[in-house]
């Protein structure tokens, strides 16, 4: 049953975002979990709905919503894609809907080129979830993102469905994931690339290292409008998205089931897995190089030193300070001020260390690395600087012991 409060917020979300609902017809079953599927230009979008529809059914109902889209601009070529893709899936829904889960296919054409995107796609999915738990009555319901070249393991919903509804609240969580290798090394190793970037990023102490894929998260639709809801971006929309999740806490990760995300040559957004294979196949190179170890380490000597920081002057966090890179482009980013004003604005160490991480957060950690590597580092082999880690964190492991 939902509660008023619940039934305020989503309302209010939906009045602030101007929403308007794109599925007319009333749940005839009050639905705990929604996926949303963007799509376009996508000629395996059933291969991805077959997946789903596979899957062993959760104890609640599931729907899921696949979002055709192409901006004004498309070409023809697109728009005949998009249109047959809308075709088949409204067909194939009509045939596979049961009791237990139903897909709904709903049609933005023509979407202004300022706003056009994935964000835009997600957003619009996102948002019809959340009217539909609140048509339904649902008093917290589940948002999953997956993508329309995508499938997943059996167990996929069942073990979302235990994650978020098993006693425990959570706000959000990461799917894992693999790749489809098939002994492409470029891939593979693109794939050892986002591995090391989150596991360099919690041996430096960030708290907030969680992947952050578009076809393997799931979110509270509390959590989902209390942040405001999706972003519009163009690209990177899941990065931008998720950063405003984790610092709510009670992230979780799910590792007891996998989505495989489609390992091909794309050129539908400005970065992702696609765009990196096609510019290093451009480039006549593979996947080779990444942020240099070293760089995490000095990120390491500054996150071991937070609690210190505490009640601390300008002057003194200055002199503890120590690599000349590091304080290079901490001080170029106003980082005395930015402490002393979250020291006179906290009066305990564990809300001063989250506010120090509201502000070093996720874009920071990216702005200081991009710095960093112009300034003092280079691109490093990315199956050496695993190792690197690898080496390292097994140390400190032993030196605990």
């Amino acid at each position: 049953m939902q509660n008023s409060n619940t039934y305020q917020r989503f309302t209010q979300y939906l009045k602030e975002h101007n929403f308007i609902p794109l599925i007319t017809d009333a749940s005839a079953y009050a639905p705990r979990m929604i996926v949303v599927i963007p799509s376009y230009k996508e000629p395996d979008l059933l291969r991805s709905l077959e997946a789903l529809h596979h899957c062993s059914r959760p104890s609640c109902f599931v729907e899921a919503i696949v979002v055709v889209n192409h901006p004004e601009n498309a070409t023809d070529d697109v728009k005949r894609q998009n249109e047959q893709s809308l075709h088949d899936a409204q067909q194939w829904a009509a045939q596979n809907n049961d009791n237990r889960m139903q897909f709904h296919v709903v049609y933005k054409p023509d979407v202004p080129e300022k706003i056009a995107g994935v964000g835009f796609a997600r957003k619009t999915g996102m948002d019809e979830a959340v009217y539909r738990f609140l048509q339904s009555g649902v008093d917290d319901g589940v948002i999953i993102g997956f993508d329309a070249d995508s499938t997943c393991d059996d167990n996929y919903f069942e073990e979302i469905e235990k994650t978020f509804f098993s006693g425990k609240h959570v706000n959000g969580a990461s799917v894992y994931f693999e790749h489809p290798i098939d002994g492409d090394d470029g891939i593979a190793l693109y794939e050892l690339h986002l591995r090391y970037l989150n596991q360099a990023l919690r041996y430096a102490g960030f708290p907030y290292a969680f992947h952050t894929v578009g076809s393997s998260f799931a979110v509270s639709a509390s959590a989902y409008v209390k942040q405001g809801g999706m972003n519009k971006r163009k690209a990177g929309e899941d990065f931008y998205f998720l950063q405003k999740i984790f610092p709510l806490g009670k992230t979780a990760e799910i590792t007891t089931t996998k989505v495989y995300p489609a390992a091909r040559l794309s050129d539908r957004v400005p970065f992702g897995t696609g765009p990196v294979l096609t510019k290093m196949l451009e480039e006549k190179e593979i996947v080779k190089y990444t942020y240099s170890f070293e760089a995490f380490r000095v990120l390491k000597s500054l996150f071991d030193r937070i609690d210190q920081f505490f009640k601390a002057t300008p002057e003194n966090i200055e002199q503890m300070l120590e690599n000349s890179c590091l304080v290079k482009f901490l001080l170029n980013d106003n980082f005395l001020s930015e402490i002393e004003n979250i020291n006179k604005t906290t009066s305990t160490l564990p809300a001063f260390r989250k506010r120090f991480f509201n502000y070093f957060n996720a874009f920071k950690i990216l702005k200081y690395l991009n710095f960093a590597h112009s300034e003092c580092f280079e691109l490093k082999d990315v199956r050496g600087e695993m190792t690197k880690l690898d080496k390292e964190v097994f140390y400190l492991s032993a030196k605990k012991l």
